[in-house]
């Protein structure tokens, strides 16, 4: 066995690591099964990856029982910027909302996480992060009519906030009243559970809230927008929320 075809070395290696970390134990034979490589190969990566300081323990005997030392941590985790953002927006939720657990290490992670990218790239994170505002938990209200979007709608809406892309939604306001509307997703605001969009309003020529349950459909344009000044944005939403 050589390796699964199209499988560079350092992919195998990052599903190596995978693999190890994902479990409490494992053998030589299982690792080398699922990798599509030899035994000996396998012994050849372990030996990269303890070089590397990555500290790999092996049991004696035949059979070959590995595990990460105990408590060790993977390091790098290779994230999208969407994949950071979200997790640093949990991470402030996790704040906001009070959790008892771990809530003196959020301030560390999210640093970490942050200044993992390159510089060009975490300026663009920090960018997208001030626009995500945070506020109280939402009233019974609206949480009588809340129903969490499905993922047709967040993924494109995600895409347009992140990369100031036009839409074009289908809104459906509290009266059941169905309009089409070309906005620019200035703002993203949470009130726990439930997120809105502060936008711009094209047809209206004004700052609008959406509730992001209430989009039914969402389309993108290839235009894109300069963002506007924050003011008229801000006094939209809650005055205790605050950015990321």
């Amino acid at each position: 066995m050589g390796g699964s075809r199209g499988t560079s070395r350092a992919e195998r290696l990052e599903s190596l690591k995978s693999l190890l970390g994902g479990r409490d134990h494992t053998t030589v034979a299982e690792l080398a099964s699922e990798l599509d490589v030899s035994a000996r190969t396998l012994h050849r990566d372990l030996a990269f990856l303890r070089e590397q300081g990555i500290p790999v323990e092996s049991d004696r005997g035949r059979g070959g029982g590995l595990r990460l030392e105990h408590g060790w941590s993977l390091g790098r985790v290779h994230l999208s910027e969407l994949e950071a953002i979200g997790l640093l927006v949990s991470l402030t939720i996790a704040e906001k909302v009070g959790s008892p657990i771990l809530l003196g290490d959020t301030h560390a992670i999210a640093r970490k996480i942050a200044t993992s990218f390159a510089p060009a790239q975490e300026r663009r994170i920090r960018a997208i992060r001030s626009r995500i505002l945070v506020g109280s938990h939402a009233s019974a209200g609206v949480l009588a009519s809340y129903a969490a979007p499905p993922d047709s709608v967040t993924r494109p809406l995600l895409d347009a906030f992140a990369n100031r892309r036009v839409a074009v939604i289908t809104y459906q306001d509290q009266r059941a009243g169905i309009t089409d509307r070309e906005i620019e997703l200035h703002y993203l605001y949470y009130s726990v559970p439930v997120w809105y969009v502060l936008a711009w309003d094209r047809l209206r020529d004004d700052v609008r809230t959406f509730r992001i349950d209430r989009i039914r459909d969402i389309r993108l344009l290839p235009d894109r927008f300069g963002l506007r000044r924050d003011d008229r944005f801000l006094t939209a939403g809650e005055a205790t929320a605050r950015a990321l």
